[in-house]
């Protein structure tokens, strides 16, 4: 193998998102399912990361044909002033809040659908395993969804990721990537812990538990040496040699989370992606007893 892909064994690719979360109050409430104003930037910068032993080299692109290298910039499909509040059930259609009762309980919702590209980060980068099979994971160390409490305790990481094997869907709390038990908590929706589901013509909306899982199940665990990694619990995709998997991904503040209300205006978080390869070979090896 020669000295580039050498290199390339010892790096990965994640990008930097920062977005500041800019919430004004819809008149008459202190709840959530706000209108946003204001402006903010978003900025996307590529860095360095690193993969496991063993002869896969796993690379990322914004382009299915490539070219695929150790980073790339994040191409979104839209471009978002803000992260307004949004509900999902599966990632297929997106609802919002139109109207409260005078207890800040959402009452009337609509369709969300043509919003998304401008009220979440949106958009699609692609895997590719060069050499060998690996499983890919997130990588427990570079993986960053900011550190403000609020925030975090909002919003959501969604992601389609589409495979010879097909299509998963996932939901992702981010509790777990920071301390929020000080996150302040008010009721918005009639039922705690539920998501809209689909909203009838006359904007009701029926409901469903929200589907959302501990993000850290799906991290890889450190090996032995610096830079290398074990498997996880749970896998987020595994590829064959050469193979190409499309990852979709949705960051958005769930309206329905009882987070999502007033304190967390004016937050800014920085979002760093990062993913981590276990080779599979030595992913059995060591499964062997």
């Amino acid at each position: 193998m020669n000295t580039e892909v050498d290199q390339l064994k010892k790096s990965f690719s994640k990008a930097v998102l920062w977005i500041l979360l800019l919430l004004a109050a819809a008149t008459g409430t202190t709840y959530a399912w706000f209108t946003l104003t204001g402006i903010n930037s978003t900025n996307v910068t590529p860095m360095a990361g690193t993969v496991s032993k063993g002869d896969t080299v796993l690379l990322i692109s914004t382009s299915e044909s490539g070219p695929f290298d150790k980073t790339c910039d994040l191409v979104l499909n839209g471009n978002p002033d803000s992260l307004k509040p949004l509900s999902t059930e599966n990632l297929e259609h997106f609802y919002r809040s139109t109207a409260q009762n005078k207890n800040g309980i959402a009452v009337l919702y609509s369709n969300a659908d043509s919003r998304v590209d401008q009220d979440a980060v949106h958009g699609t980068v692609y895997l590719q395993c060069q050499n060998a099979p690996c499983k890919v994971y997130f990588d427990r160390e570079k993986l960053s969804l900011g550190s403000d409490a609020q925030a975090l305790a909002a919003m959501r990481l969604g992601m389609k990721i589409t495979s010879h094997e097909g299509t998963s869907t996932f939901i992702w709390r981010l509790d777990e990537m920071g301390s929020t038990s000080g996150a302040q908590s008010v009721l918005t929706v009639p039922r705690s812990s539920t998501v809209v589901s689909s909203v009838s013509d006359n904007g009701q909306a029926s409901y469903a538990d929200d589907p959302a899982q501990d993000i850290t199940a799906y991290m890889a665990e450190n090996g032995e040496a610096e830079n290398e990694y074990k498997d996880g619990s749970q896998i987020l995709v595994q590829l064959n040699a050469d193979e190409v998997a499309s990852v979709e991904y949705w960051l958005y503040l769930e309206g329905c989370d009882e987070q999502c209300s007033n304190p967390v205006q004016n937050r800014d978080s920085e979002i760093q992606l990062a993913f981590a390869g276990v080779d599979l070979e030595e992913s059995e090896k060591g499964e062997q007893p």
